[in-house]
């Protein structure tokens, strides 16, 4: 008979969370890199660019 560390059962949340939260990150770096492209994109044509700040 075998039986898991007390460890394992806490690994497994921890590692869905971080994975998780990698892969919003991820989509938020996507997204403002897909933005600034295309506002530089704008200014390269000569169009008005205005910023949010």
């Amino acid at each position: 008979m075998t039986s898991y560390p007390a460890e394992y059962n806490t690994f497994q949340p921890m590692f869905w969370q971080s994975a998780f939260s990698a892969l919003i990150g991820v989509a938020m770096m996507v997204a403002l890199g897909a933005w600034a492209l295309s506002t530089v994109r704008k200014a390269l044509k000569g169009e008005d660019v205005e910023f949010p700040l």
